[in-house]
């Protein structure tokens, strides 16, 4: 089975359980949330895209964290 994702993280608990709470804000900008922690941050200027996945690349990816200051190439 195929997975179509825009996967977004959350950096303060590292949970999976992140949407977009808003899309078009007076200011133009997207705001997302953490369910789990319950933080939101806003940003500008960017757009989700769509991709598709197996199986074992979406648990790869719940897998994976970002290190601070060390990109993945």
């Amino acid at each position: 089975m195929s997975n179509y994702v825009s996967v977004i993280f959350c950096r303060n608990c590292h949970s999976r359980y992140v949407e977009v709470e808003e899309w078009d804000t007076p200011d133009k900008k997207v705001v997302v949330h953490c369910r789990t922690c319950d933080v939101r941050e806003s940003f500008a200027n960017f757009t989700l895209g769509r991709c598709k996945i197996s199986d074992a690349e979406l648990q790869i990816a719940r897998d994976t964290r970002a290190i601070p200051f060390k990109p993945e190439r």
